[in-house]
């Protein structure tokens, strides 16, 4: 009976998300959303970076990673569906507890992180990272609850390494994405814009939730990435019109906002602005041509836990509205960290010509791996220079925080402070 039950969930399930699929389907200029791509399509992707495909089935799980016209099997044999169904399950709990108490459940948080990175290595991403050999990037495209887990900071012990750990992003950069048409078509779209014109919205007010005191630095550094008249709105300004008005400018979207996901309802996923939330099936709406955009709120990567295979969420709406690339987190990420990682991920992406995916690799990394002292001298460097990349008052903040922590010591080196942010698309 149990397993009747179990069949009639998952066609539940797939029913619902070809509604949504079909839905998105029915807005002017979506006919092809999620459609089944050919195998020359996806060779064509995957001809300057392997793609690689996961997924989980009842006897076990399977890697197809593709490499042009080239694909190699990994089996997965202890990635089992009922296996990954009670780790996200359990993990999920622990995060449910977190967002409910975080001083109370933080040490549970960071353990949960901890523990389910390490079992993705072992049972995931450790045999598909010996198969990828000496590939330089990669794109990953994991089917159902993989989606909701961060494959990028799977690990492995290192003792070589400042924190003991090897991680996946420690040999190469990670991308997301839905499917490799629409990876194909970002790609297409990367190509054509050039990211010059920046909207950046930063803690709209009033709304109801804790205030982000950090969100205005992430604006700041955001606009001396992006000199030629920056659009800056926060406040009572950062509403949904102003969103519809200034994306419709800009090619550079940065948002430090609150955000949320509807596991149930992916659709109703969104952004909350002053004036009310603003919906993924709103932002679909927008007619977009934008290089990047930069969702700095809680939760805009995570997709449901229900559907079974390529799910709607924040990331893959964005792709098909009009973005080329996006960088969003997979839980609530702390305000000052998220600051800090943000600082470095511009000054690797407009200051030092990096890729997106690799921007944010290096800003991870960095994060991660410098002590508070490093930081420090980091930042006095850099106001000593002058450097266009860190505006004074930011700066000052950081520096004002790090002289309270014990300077030998990595104060951001758990996961939760640097591997929430995940790249999507191109």
């Amino acid at each position: 009976m149990a397993h009747e039950t179990d069949l009639d969930d998952i066609q539940a399930a797939r029913d619902e998300l070809d509604a949504v699929i079909g839905e998105i389907r029915n807005v002017p200029g979506y006919r092809d959303f999620l459609a089944p791509a050919t195998f020359d399509d996806i060779a064509r992707t995957a001809d300057t970076c392997p793609l690689v495909y996961l997924t989980a089935a009842g006897p076990g799980g399977l890697a197809l990673i593709v490499r042009g016209v080239d694909v190699g099997h990994v089996p997965l044999n202890r990635l089992t569906a009922a296996t990954l169904r009670e780790r996200t399950q359990r993990h999920l709990a622990v995060y449910a507890e977190y967002r409910a108490a975080p001083s109370a459940a933080r040490t549970r948080w960071n353990r949960s992180l901890e523990d389910v990175t390490a079992w993705l290595w072992d049972d995931v991403m450790g045999p598909v990272m010996a198969e990828l050999g000496d590939a330089t990037e990669v794109v990953l495209i994991p089917g159902g609850l993989l989606g909701l887990l961060p494959l990028h900071a799977a690990w492995t012990p290192d003792t070589g390494r400042a924190t003991g750990r090897r991680h996946v992003l420690d040999s190469m950069p990670v991308s997301y994405a839905p499917n490799s048409r629409s990876l194909n078509a970002a790609r297409r779209l990367a190509a054509e814009v050039t990211p010059t014109r920046l909207l950046a919205i930063a803690e709209p007010w009033p709304v109801p939730a804790t205030r982000l005191p950090a969100a205005r630095y992430e604006a700041m550094v955001a606009a001396a990435a992006f000199q030629k008249a920056p659009t800056s709105l926060s406040g009572g300004e950062a509403t949904f019109l102003s969103l519809e008005w200034g994306a419709r400018r800009a090619d550079v979207l940065h948002l430090a906002c609150h955000g949320s996901v509807r596991l149930d309802s992916p659709l109703d996923s969104g952004l909350l602005l002053a004036g009310g939330w603003v919906t993924l099936r709103r932002l679909l709406e927008l007619p977009l041509r934008v290089r990047l955009a930069v969702l700095s709120a809680c939760e805009t990567a995570m997709p449901g836990t229900d559907l079974p295979d390529e799910v709607v969420a924040l990331p893959t709406g964005l792709l098909q509205a009009g973005v080329a690339g996006v960088v969003a987190s997979q839980w609530a990420v702390p305000d000052q960290a998220t600051a800090m990682l943000m600082t470095e991920f511009y000054r690797s992406w407009q200051w030092e010509g990096m890729a997106p995916a690799h921007a944010l690799r290096a800003a991870q990394r960095w994060l991660r791996d410098t002590t508070n002292a490093e930081k420090i001298d980091h930042y006095r460097a850099a106001l000593d220079e002058r450097a266009g990349w860190l505006p004074e008052a930011l700066a000052e903040t950081f520096l004002d925080r790090l002289d309270l922590l014990v300077p030998d010591r990595h104060s951001h080196q758990r996961i939760h402070s640097w591997g929430g942010f995940a790249h999507v698309g191109a």
